[in-house]
């Protein structure tokens, strides 16, 4: 009887713990691709700013965009999970909010590149994408 218990706890630690395992990995998995999205927005406020470097009231329009969608991402972040603990989201907290992080990034990089593509012939409301 003994040994069929622990046969049971063994195959049930070697279970969690691969699915543990299993779960670390999507969360660096996630996380990795987080940080590349990052990176590609850099990319893309650098290009801007390049572009615009002789605009003075648009890059400082740019910066100041740039800090408030930073504190947008941390409020977003801080609705979806406002717990300070842990325990209250488990394990898969860490992956959650790289996937919240990576959504938001991919989207703003998608509205930074309407600075680098062309501009509609006759949009009269492209303003500063000019």
């Amino acid at each position: 009887m003994n040994k069929l218990i622990f046969k049971f706890v063994l195959i049930g630690f070697l279970g969690v713990s691969s699915w543990a395992f299993a779960d670390s990995a999507n969360d660096e998995e996630l996380c990795a691709q987080l940080k590349d999205a990052k990176t590609e927005m850099e990319d893309t406020l650098l290009q801007i700013k390049q572009r615009k470097q002789n605009d003075s009231a648009f890059l400082k329009a740019l910066n100041n965009s740039q800090k408030q969608w930073m504190q947008y991402v941390d409020a977003e972040l801080l609705m979806q999970f406002p717990s300070q603990q842990f325990i209250d989201y488990g394990s898969v907290l860490p992956m959650c909010q790289c996937v919240t992080r990576l959504g938001l990034v991919q989207e703003r990089i998608v509205t930074l590149k309407q600075w680098l593509e062309p501009v509609v012939e006759g949009d009269v409301c492209t303003g500063s994408k000019r």
